[in-house]
């Protein structure tokens, strides 16, 4: 395990990225090392950080420095859906002045964008690949989604 100086150390630099996070609105991190894996999340107040170290012998010892008491929850659905392909932020327009892609009930043809995923500060445009009917949405606007997400429940026309 790590000495207790090294401990302190790295939670300061936690602390330091959690703070940045903050203030670019970046709601999750994640860094990966052939010694380390960070990982911080920020749910409203909630934040969860956790880091990994790999030692030598190949053991993990992973420090939870504050444990969120809401776990997200995973919707399972029925029938087709359309999926986020990415880790990112859920935007149902272009900006909020302007209206949404897509409602539930709408019919849409191939290439229509349905939503936007901004992923570190990229913007990725998500498109239908065939002719669907939105039948209910699963993600509310501004929230994060992880990749493999449900976001769309639709019909396939």
């Amino acid at each position: 395990m790590p000495s207790p100086d090294k401990d302190i150390k790295l939670q300061e630099q936690v602390q330091s990225l959690y703070e940045m996070m903050q203030e670019e609105k970046v709601e999750e991190l994640e860094i990966k090392s052939p010694d380390l894996k960070l990982h911080i999340r920020r749910k409203g107040r909630n934040v969860v950080h956790q880091i990994s170290h790999q030692h030598v012998s190949g053991n993990l010892g992973t420090q939870h420095f504050e444990q969120s008491p809401e776990t997200p929850k995973i919707q399972s659905v029925e029938g087709d859906t359309k999926k986020s392909p990415i880790t990112g932020m859920f935007y149902r327009s272009p900006s909020p002045s302007l209206p949404m892609f897509v409602k539930e009930g709408d019919i849409v043809d191939t290439g229509k964008t349905l939503c936007i995923i901004e992923a570190m500060k990229v913007m990725n445009e998500i498109k239908a690949t065939e002719k669907i009917k939105i039948v209910n949405i699963l993600v509310e606007n501004g929230k994060p989604v992880e990749r493999d997400q449900d976001l769309f429940i639709i019909e396939k026309l």
